[in-house]
């Protein structure tokens, strides 16, 4: 039987794999210093769609609404998620994950424009109220080098450790996953060692 943070770790690292594949596509993505929010949310739609044979995914789903999550106010043309994806019909318990993508680039780090996003995600994420189920921030920073990969202002602990992948030609993408849930004690993270 899968537990939900086991599941949650996979599907993040279903999604890390897929971008590590694309690195040299990134590279020229990071190149631009605009957003490619959109893509990296397509990217890990794929990812777990194309693993959902191989792995006991039951449901892949691109972006979710709030609304099919019991989210009340939703507006469904504007307030949907990154991607949703359930776990193994096995009896397993609570293995679902609702991931946002919030990225921090080149372009957008010295203004702080990215601090809006992951406010506004992590917001959108505690209106779930998911107590045992992940609910996933995955903050994917890129640089085309000389950027720290780290960013700023991120208190809560991560789920695993961050996913580094180094660009061809230079540069890196370190991709961290957050479950934000409104109780700090009911977060899927790194046990403390």
């Amino acid at each position: 039987m899968t537990d939900s943070r086991s599941f949650a770790i996979d599907v993040f690292r279903t999604v890390c794999d897929r971008f590590a594949a694309k690195a040299a596509e990134l590279r020229l993505l990071v190149e631009t210093t605009s957003s490619f929010e959109e893509w990296l949310n397509w990217e890990a739609f794929l990812a777990c769609k194309l693993a959902e044979t191989n792995y006991p995914f039951s449901e892949v789903a691109a972006k979710p609404t709030y609304a099919s999550e019991g989210v009340p106010n939703d507006d469904s043309r504007r307030d949907r998620g990154g991607l949703r994806v359930g776990g193994p019909d096995n009896g397993a318990h609570h293995c679902w994950a609702f991931a946002e993508f919030v990225l921090v680039h080149d372009g957008n780090r010295a203004g702080g424009e990215w601090r809006r996003e992951f406010v506004s995600g992590t917001d959108r994420l505690l209106r779930l109220g998911w107590k045992k189920s992940a609910a996933l921030l995955v903050v994917v920073t890129a640089s085309g080098g000389g950027m720290s990969p780290d960013a700023p202002g991120w208190d809560r602990p991560s789920l695993t450790d961050p996913f580094v992948i180094p660009l061809p030609g230079g540069g890196t993408v370190v991709l961290t996953a957050f479950d934000i849930k409104q109780n700090p004690a009911d977060t899927l993270a790194v046990p403390a060692g």
